[in-house]
């Protein structure tokens, strides 16, 4: 039989009605029935229908900690976590995991909010270390589960604190309830360094926040991460690969003689994903595609390559012009026809 306590609501055993229960001394239990009017019985007179207020939260105290005990996941105790849509979530085989800073809310601070961003259908576990000194030993900064297309904000940085540290990273990606394709476990290193925090265009868009934000990509299609670590000259390999995989190169194979060529310097055309890229890295990574193609057609002489650049605030398409000025002087340019491409787009006709 339940322990009948104060604010419980009960019914008689053996008569019509009931009440809340307005105290308990010994084994009689004062009932109190909606009229206000109190009738004592004995405690084996009374059924529980509904236990009150003070019983509720014990029950429920005692549920979240039979229910802790069974937990093995560790839980990041620092910050919100919070969901993003899952609508073109990545592909299960090509997770992504991105580090990224956000200016802080409050005002001029100088503050970095820093967040875990995991970009999968996956469960994934975290550390995230920093190295000691010059030494190999490291301090433990943040770890913990960040559940699938989720965002979870891990703590406030001055950049100046965390100016020229290495960081490492290591991820176990796994699902539950269901069988899983194996991901091999991530380690990698990431440098930051502050100036970066203090240029504009290295805070860029991105599908996971509103605000602009610098992303550091953990794990990331190979492409993007290659670039994030080349310097501009080895750009040009970069988009040679690109068109060897073959995964959104523009330009059409085996061309007839006097066929126009159209190549798109779009960065999406150029890469599946621009974060973490500074707007100067996008427009070399653009003119390295522009120049590849030049080098590739150069012994076509009087062939037509149509880039199309858009319109935007012009700056590739002044640069593209200033390299066939300088690189490129036996080719002549103009722009390419309005009705087809508007202002967007520049000819070049090899010489």
């Amino acid at each position: 039989m339940a322990l009948i306590k104060k604010g419980d609501k009960v019914r008689f055993l053996n008569m019509e009605g009931g009440g809340n229960v307005s105290r308990v001394e010994g084994r009689t239990v004062y009932v109190e029935d909606e009229d206000g009017f109190e009738m004592p019985v004995g405690e084996n007179e009374v059924v529980l229908i509904e236990a009150g207020a003070e019983q509720k939260k014990a029950a429920e105290q005692r549920k979240a900690e039979e229910k802790l005990g069974e937990v093995s996941e560790i839980v990041v105790e620092t910050g919100d976590d919070y969901k993003f849509s899952e609508t073109g979530a990545s592909d299960d085989r090509k997770p992504k995991f991105f580090l990224a800073f956000l200016k802080s809310d409050k005002g001029n601070s100088g503050y970095l909010d820093l967040y875990a961003v995991n970009d999968s259908n996956s469960y994934v576990f975290f550390t995230l270390t920093e190295q000691v000194g010059e030494t190999t030993d490291v301090r433990m900064m943040h770890y913990g589960t960040i559940e699938p297309n989720t965002k979870l904000m891990l703590d406030k940085y001055n950049p100046q604190r965390i100016d020229n540290q290495t960081w490492q990273v290591q991820l176990i990606l796994y699902r539950k309830g269901k069988t899983f394709a194996s991901y091999p476990p991530v380690s990698t290193a990431v440098k930051v360094k502050a100036t970066k925090f203090f240029k504009d265009n290295s805070f860029v868009d991105n599908d996971f926040f509103r605000e602009k934000a610098v992303m550091y990509a953990v794990i990331e299609d190979e492409m993007t991460a290659k670039i994030e670590q080349l310097a501009a000259k080895d750009l040009h390999k970069i988009v040679a690969e690109k068109e060897r995989v073959d995964v959104k190169a523009q330009s059409k194979p085996n061309h007839k003689p006097g066929e126009i060529i159209e190549v798109d310097l779009h960065i999406e055309a150029i890469l599946d994903s621009s974060a973490g890229l500074s707007n100067g890295e996008i427009v070399q990574l653009q003119l390295a595609r522009f120049d590849h193609v030049m080098k590739e057609n150069l012994g076509k002489k009087g062939q037509r390559i149509v880039f199309i650049h858009g319109v935007g605030n012009g700056r590739l398409k002044t640069e593209v012009r200033k390299a066939l000025d300088r690189e490129y002087r036996k080719c002549t340019y103009q722009d390419a026809s309005f009705k087809e491409y508007g202002y967007g787009a520049t000819m070049v006709v090899i010489g």
